[in-house]
């Protein structure tokens, strides 16, 4: 699997090939394989968590009670990680 971020065109496909799964964009290009048919699942869905993640930070941002602080912390360093910027 490569580690490259994905910015290519959405959504992301699972086909399988033999003994293996592989996601592709939906202009057929190859993204990843795996054996794993979760993990392809989840690569598909990657950029789609990654939006849903980025959108429910920002609304809770503002109103944060401090004893969620941590989570808070968590999930947007995860999300910073995820974008590159980490």
């Amino acid at each position: 699997m490569n580690n490259t971020l994905h910015k290519g065109p959405y959504p992301l496909h699972i086909t399988k090939n033999d003994d293996h799964f592989v996601v592709i964009t939906n202009l057929g290009n190859h993204y990843a394989k795996t054996f794993d048919p979760s993990a392809a699942r989840l690569i598909a869905a990657a950029p789609d968590l990654l939006d849903a993640l980025d959108w429910a930070l920002r609304q809770i941002e503002d109103d944060l009670d401090p004893d969620h602080q941590v989570a808070f912390d968590v999930a947007f360093s995860t999300l910073r990680k995820a974008k590159g910027e980490a």
